[in-house]
């Protein structure tokens, strides 16, 4: 069943005592090439357990739903698999993404494998054609900023593997993920 081309997309990034957990809403306006536009970013605090991060999940696309059809779009690599049984016990059927290092997507419908390099690709491809608008005035649109002027492509040169993510210790990339978690999703249903 493919979704009315308008609506809105929460995308999830989990984190907890390092990194953020982040929450990214996004409106698809309908069009040929639908175009995107965020509309609300937040973190929650370091060491937010994570039953407070799936009810501040639920109750962000219970508030968007109000405005349109809101599909929630989560992290299920690591701990995601634990939060996803949280949120459908509540009664919400989120759309799950395992980042992934490898070079492929695979999946469909409400799970995917789904490689950081490909939902980076997105997200690069979708601002890189004005198709993807950050609102003014959103609170973290700075951090988003700088989070994006901060995220690298590492080769080890061993094994020339990649490796994405942000540069520095002490920088994080919890926004940029779930921004293009919501975009990845959206532009494939």
């Amino acid at each position: 069943m493919k979704p009315d081309p308008a609506g809105f997309f929460v995308g999830l990034d989990l984190g907890q005592r390092l990194d953020f957990s982040a929450l990214a809403v996004v409106e698809r306006l309908p069009g040929p090439l639908p175009c995107y536009h965020l509309r609300h970013l937040e973190r929650l605090n370091l060491n937010t357990p994570y039953p407070a991060v799936a009810q501040r999940a639920r109750d962000l696309v219970a508030t968007t739903a109000l405005h349109g059809t809101t599909k929630l779009v989560m992290d299920a690599t690591g701990v995601g698999v634990p939060v996803l049984d949280l949120l459908q016990a509540q009664g919400v059927r989120p759309a799950a993404i395992t980042i992934t290092g490898g070079h492929s997507t695979s999946g469909t419908g409400q799970h995917f494998h789904v490689p950081k390099r490909a939902l980076i690709a997105t997200l690069v491809a979708l601002f890189k054609a004005g198709r993807l608008i950050i609102a003014a005035g959103i609170p973290l649109a700075t951090e988003l900023i700088e989070e994006l002027r901060n995220f690298q492509v590492k080769i080890h040169s061993r094994t020339r593997q990649e490796s994405y993510g942000a540069k520095g210790r002490h920088q994080h990339d919890d926004v940029v993920l779930a921004l293009a978690l919501a975009v990845f999703y959206a532009e494939r249903i």
